[in-house]
C-alpha cells in the first residue's frame, strides 16, 4: 500500500525531510506550523499512533510520523481541538511503506556510486551467511552498513528478509539501481544511532567488509559496532585484515560480549577475517 491509501487522500507529503529525521522530537514543530482545521490519524493494531496528517487542501495531507517517537503534548492538545478521522493500519506494512517513501526520494535525488560487485565474492559471502543462519529463513536480520547491498541480495536469495542500512546515499542508490536493495527494507541513517530506528531487536546482524579501520575513525566505527551488538542476539562482522578483526574483538569485549575471531582464507582480500558473537 501507499501513504495515500493509508490516509485515503490524493496526495501525502511527510514534513520530515529525511528518514533519519523521524526519531527527532523537534520535527513536531514542522507540523505545528501548518494551518489546518481537520486531522487524519493512523493507528496500529495496538491503537498506538503511527502518523498524524493535517488536511491542507482538497485531497492533500501534510503528515508527520510517530512510530519512532511520541507526539509532543502541544501537538496532542492541538489535535484534541480539531475534527478528524482515525484509520487503523498494520504497523509492519506502515513501516515498509514509510521506508519506501524515503527510499524513492533518495533514488530521485542522489548520485549513483560506481558498482563494486565482485562476482567471485558472491559464493564466499553466501557460505558465510549460511554458516551463521543454518539455512533458516524464519529469523530477523540486519545488513549493517550495507553499501550497495551485496549481502542483502544474497540473504534474500536464501529466503531471508533483511533490513538494510547505510549512511552513504550514493552507495544505496547504486544498490537500488542494481536491484540488490529493496526500498521497503532500506534505511539511510547514521549507524551509530541504529537503535533509534528499530522498533524491536533482531535475531542476527551482518556487517560485510567493515573499515578500513584507522586511528582517525576508530571512534565512529566503535559506536557503529556497539549499536549493532545492542540490537542483535548474534553478530557477524567481516574485515580485510587480522588487526582490524582484533580491534573489533576488543570493542565487543569491552561491551561485555565474548567474541571469536577466525580466518576465512577463501578470498585474499574480501571478508578475510571474521569477528562474531
Amino acid at each position: 500500500m501507499s501513504l495515500t491509501e493509508f490516509f485515503e487522500a490524493d496526495e501525502v507529503r511527510l514534513v520530515e525531510p529525511l528518514f533519519s529525521d523521524l526519531c527527532y522530537k523537534e520535527m513536531d514543530e514542522l507540523l505545528l506550523q501548518i494551518p489546518a482545521e481537520r486531522s487524519r490519524i493512523l493507528i496500529d493494531e495496538s491503537e498506538e499512533i503511527l502518523s498524524v496528517g493535517l488536511e491542507t487542501g482538497e485531497g492533500k495531507i501534510e503528515a508527520s510520523c510517530f512510530h519512532l517517537r511520541t507526539p509532543s503534548d502541544t501537538l496532542i492538545a492541538r489535535l484534541e481541538n480539531m475534527d478528524g478521522d482515525i484509520f487503523q493500519v498494520s504497523r509492519r506494512e506502515f513501516e515498509d511503506t514509510l521506508r519506501k517513501y524515503y527510499s524513492d526520494n533518495l533514488i530521485n535525488t542522489s548520485d549513483i556510486a560506481p558498482d563494486d560487485l565482485n562476482p567471485e565474492r558472491l559464493q564466499i559471502t553466501r557460505d558465510l551467511i549460511s554458516s551463521f543462519t543454518g539455512n533458516r529463513s524464519d529469523i530477523s536480520c540486519l545488513d549493517c552498513c550495507c553499501g550497495t547491498g551485496i549481502g542483502t541480495h544474497l540473504m534474500r536469495e536464501m529466503g531471508l528478509n533483511p533490513l538494510s542500512y547505510d549512511n552513504d546515499d550514493a552507495l544505496l542508490a547504486r544498490g537500488f539501481a542494481e536491484g540488490r536493495l529493496v526500498p521497503e527494507r532500506t534505511m539511510w541513517i547514521d549507524g551509530r544511532l541504529l537503535e533509534a530506528y528499530l522498533t524491536e531487536p533482531v535475531d542476527c546482524a551482518f556487517g560485510f567488509m567493515f573499515g578500513e579501520l584507522q586511528l582517525f575513525n576508530h571512534d565512529i566505527w566503535s559506536e557503529i559496532v556497539s549499536a549493532i551488538c545492542a540490537v542483535s542476539q548474534r553478530v557477524m562482522i567481516t574485515v580485510g585484515t587480522e588487526p582490524e578483526a582484533d580491534i573489533i574483538k576488543n570493542w565487543m569485549k569491552s561491551g561485555g560480549y565474548e567474541p571469536e575471531v577466525w580466518e576465512n582464507d577463501r578470498d585474499p582480500i574480501y571478508d578475510r577475517w571474521i569477528c562474531s558473537i
